[in-house]
């Protein structure tokens, strides 16, 4: 999990990208908002990511949650054991 969400952004209306927040490279590009979305989830649910932020032409924007393959860790999960002095 990055911290930043994904984001379908329209560019034309034949154009969709695929995007973390505040990135101006895409992940992928996409003829429609349909493929796009799939194509988003399918993303989203490998790299742990819970939410997509979906941009419609007419400039609004919604939320849809995804439930990931795996939890994606956390610095709780990596911390070595704790040993007293």
């Amino acid at each position: 999990m990055s911290g930043h969400h994904l984001e379908i952004v329209p560019l034309s209306r034949h154009r969709w990208v695929i995007r973390y927040e505040g990135d101006q490279v895409a992940l992928s590009e996409h003829a429609t908002q349909t493929e796009a979305r799939a194509e988003a989830r399918n993303w989203a649910r490998q790299f742990g990511e819970p939410v997509i932020h979906v941009h419609e032409l007419d400039g609004e924007c919604h939320s849809e949650d995804v439930d990931p393959d795996y939890r994606a860790p956390t610095p709780a999960d990596v911390k070595g054991p704790h040993v007293e002095p």
